[in-house]
């Protein structure tokens, strides 16, 4: 099974500083895709479903500023600025209206390594290193006697029995179940599992969690979801001593 690496995306109208910044971060593990002009990005922020963006301040006549404000208004992924020079101003502008990190574009490529990783942990990305899936797809997965079952779409526990879960209960615990011990965004929960951006106030992901823990409670397992603050859930995986 080929691992999964996270996927970053380069916006940078400069194409040597961006092939240089793709070799290195190919040579970590990433999957990189480098857009050069701004209106070109949409499309391959569609195609390519990045883990994080770094967006350069400057794109000649347009400001990363704009891109970003467009940005935020269609995704919540998770946005480094990349600045020719340290501007107080603009830092501010940029946090506020959305990006994650900022740093000069002198700054050393292991520092700026350290940044994305930072994030995406924060973020609930992809892997900082590539890891196979632990749910292939169609395929069930097991653990400490319990089953998610591809086919019949539901957790099975220890005896047998079903929690009867709805579709998105199913694929929300899929995700989470996929990245154990890993924090998963509400960004991409809501990404995943109703196919469309989170945005601040959508309550969609937060009770679709509420309902299945209260379903892995009934069935004994209270504490196998958990609240990660200003980021989203984990799962931490099933007690064996389960009362199911």
């Amino acid at each position: 099974m080929s691992a999964i690496a996270s996927r970053v995306l380069i916006l940078d109208d400069d194409p040597v500083y961006g092939q240089q910044l793709s070799d290195y971060l190919r040579m970590e593990g990433f999957s990189v895709d480098v857009v050069l002009k701004p209106e070109h990005f949409p499309d391959h922020l569609a195609r390519f479903e990045p883990d994080l963006i770094l967006l350069d301040q400057r794109l000649g006549s347009v400001r990363g500023t704009e891109v970003l404000l467009s940005l935020r208004q269609r995704s919540s992924v998770p946005c480094i600025v990349v600045t020719g020079a340290s501007n107080p101003l603009d830092r501010i502008v940029n946090l506020e209206i959305g990006a994650d990190d900022e740093i000069e574009k002198s700054a050393a490529p292991r520092e700026l390594l350290a940044r994305i990783r930072a994030v995406l942990r924060r973020g609930g990305g992809g892997a900082i290193a590539p890891r196979a899936p632990m749910f292939a797809p169609g395929a069930d997965a097991s653990m400490a006697g319990w089953t998610l079952s591809a086919r019949q779409r539901d957790l099975l526990c220890p005896d047998g029995t079903g929690c009867a879960l709805t579709s998105s209960e199913f694929e929300t615990l899929k995700m989470l179940w996929d990245s154990r011990g890993v924090p998963v965004s509400r960004s991409r929960i809501s990404e995943y599992v109703f196919k469309r951006p989170y945005r601040v106030g959508d309550r969609a992901v937060d009770t679709v969690v509420m309902k299945l823990r209260t379903k892995l409670a009934t069935a004994g397992q209270p504490n196998a979801i958990s609240s990660v603050r200003l980021t989203g859930y984990v799962f931490t995986g099933f007690e064996e001593e389960s009362v199911g």
